[in-house]
């Protein structure tokens, strides 16, 4: 018996081995997102990855979806109030950085970094090419790395 993904999963979805070594501490499969993609390629900066990556989980905290890792104890109020208090600065960070960056910018990165889209699914949605879906999706993600640090709480 293995722990590898189903052929059907691998059909759909690019995924890493386990790895072990001086390079990476992964001990598990792991699904490889658009997102690690524009990355991989050189596309985008770690910097500007890493933004996305935090816009991701502020995003999920400010809709009340549980993630593991996202915002720390507040020690102050209760364990309900904090996750109010969570949500609520989740949710300024994610719109103060959206208006920022604007609408399209916004919807390209929720397809891209929040849903995962193909860029094929994402071309669908803003009538174009796949390749200026992922053109444009980068710009956008250039663009939130370049705010994000300016739109903190």
């Amino acid at each position: 018996m293995s722990n590898a993904p189903l052929p059907e999963l691998r059909h759909h979805h690019d995924v890493d081995a386990p790895q072990v070594d001086a390079h990476a501490f992964r001990q598990g499969w792991r699904i490889r997102t658009r997102l690690d993609a524009l990355l991989a390629d050189r596309r985008i900066t770690p910097a500007e990855w890493q933004a996305a990556v935090e816009y991701r989980d502020l995003a999920a905290t400010a809709r009340g979806i549980r993630t593991l890792g996202l915002l720390g104890r507040l020690h102050t109020a209760s364990d309900r109030e904090a996750g109010v208090i969570a949500r609520l600065d989740a949710e300024t960070r994610v719109r103060a950085s959206e208006r920022r960056i604007g609408r399209l910018a916004t919807a390209l990165i929720v397809a891209c970094v929040v849903e995962d889209l193909s860029w094929r699914e994402i071309a669908r949605r803003i009538g174009r090419t796949h390749e200026t879906a992922r053109n444009w999706t980068t710009l956008a993600v250039r663009a939130l790395g370049a705010v994000w640090t300016d739109v903190r709480c």
